[in-house]
């Protein structure tokens, strides 16, 4: 079994399209797999849980080799053989093995310690994008793409070529019934409930010619968690976008945000008894401290809040900005791993009621919105599998993602 995604590694045969159909398949080349041998770790203490815990295996991680979290799924459980010199360590007596995420920790009856040099071969999958081309001739042929950890991206295509539809091969995959995924309709026909001109006194003093700051609050992924550079990240996609449509405006873009954070621990640490060091980190001060003109919010962190939740909490904020006279665009989230998602499948529409909170919030009170997850939920009509945009396979979007928060941000400037 995939993971990630609950269903059948042989890409979900099952999974029905919105009109009720079974998805259409296609057999391609098979998953890649990468095969590592030797690679020097020591175990760690603690049991090994999740992406969290545990020694984590160099390869595994989405970053680099060494950086970010273990992709899970990818990991092939039974290649595992860790060795202490030449012995060959037992697992679940000298080691123990997390089998989704691939971390390693020490024992209950260990004949090494956590301060010994062992060593570890394993081997793991790759996902990859094929392309289903019609080619300037019109003929139709498959693509392969280029396989990646976590995020791969469709093939190029060559002057005078249409992308038809995409093929999603999971990790493990034979590539026999893999799932296809048609270009139905372009990410421009995308509906969202993004909502221009709700941030009039921002938008006057750009015209006006008077220095505008705007703070972007949030959580990892305000901070730019995993993306391949600052410039990426949809906070600094942003600053540049509004730079390129007001060229002549004075708009300042801060971020204010702490990775693993939610909207609570800014505005209620008491309540929660934050500790100290997050209390430092996670200081609404900070907020008010810029003095801000509009404030976007994105907390993916804060899905687990009800609508009823959401409306006290961000109208809390609201209340809180009224000495500066802030207005505020609201962040949907993006969409994460499929089991947080409580998806059975890439196909399935936005459920989280803290999605729909918002949405609700917004409207009934006049607050913009930008419906990143609007965006999210149209991607499988654009031909790509969701997942491949989150760059650490849980919930950190790739650049691709995060350029899909920019571009709803701006369509709330638009007049």
């Amino acid at each position: 079994m995939d993971a990630r995604l609950g269903i059948s590694v042989a890409c979900a045969l099952a999974c029905l399209l919105t009109n009720g159909a079974a998805a259409e398949t296609r057999d391609v080349d098979p998953a890649e797999i990468v095969s590592i041998a030797g690679e020097e770790l020591k175990l760690a203490p603690e049991k090994p849980e999740a992406w969290h815990s545990g020694t984590k295996l160099l390869h595994l991680q989405t970053i680099a080799p060494g950086a970010g979290t273990p992709a899970p799924g990818a990991i092939l459980p039974e290649s595992v053989v860790v060795r202490h010199g030449q012995t060959v360590l037992k697992i679940g007596e000298d080691y123990l093995l997390e089998p989704t995420w691939g971390s390693v920790g020490i024992g209950p009856k260990a004949s090494v310690t956590t301060q010994d040099a062992v060593s570890a071969d394993y081997k793991f999958s790759l996902l990859r994008l094929d392309s289903i081309v019609r080619t300037a001739d019109g003929k139709e042929t498959v693509r392969k793409g280029k396989s990646h950890l976590s995020a791969p991206e469709p093939p190029a295509l060559q002057p005078g070529e249409k992308r038809i539809a995409n093929v999603f091969i999971p990790y493990h995959s034979d590539g026999k019934g893999c799932e296809v995924y048609p270009v139905i309709e372009t990410a421009e026909q995308a509906i969202t409930g993004t909502t221009p001109g709700r941030i009039p006194k921002t938008l006057a003093k750009i015209h006006a010619g008077e220095p505008v700051k705007i703070v972007c609050w949030g959580d990892s992924v305000t901070c730019g968690g995993d993306t391949s550079s600052v410039e990426t990240r949809y906070t600094s996609v942003f600053a540049r976008r509004l730079k390129e449509r007001f060229p002549s405006a004075k708009i300042e873009v801060v971020v204010v945000a702490v990775g693993g954070s939610s909207s609570h621990q800014w505005l209620y640490p008491d309540a929660l008894k934050v500790p100290k060091e997050w209390r430092e980190m996670c200081d609404w001060q900070k907020v008010m401290n810029e003095k801000p003109d509009l404030v976007t919010i994105e907390f993916v962190n804060d899905a687990w809040l009800t609508p009823e939740q959401v409306e006290s909490t961000y109208s809390d904020v609201k209340e809180r900005l009224k000495p500066f006279g802030s207005e505020l665009i609201l962040i949907t989230p993006h969409f994460t791993m499929p089991s947080w998602m409580g998806f059975a499948d890439l196909r399935q529409p936005e459920n989280r009621k803290y999605v729909l909170g918002v949405r609700d919030f917004a409207q009934k009170r006049g607050i913009a919105l930008a419906d990143a997850s609007a965006r999210w939920e149209h991607l499988w009509k654009e031909g790509i599998p969701y997942i491949t945009l989150l760059q650490n396979g849980i919930n950190h979007p790739d650049d691709r993602g995060h350029a899909l928060f920019a571009d709803e941000l701006m369509k709330c400037f638009a007049e």
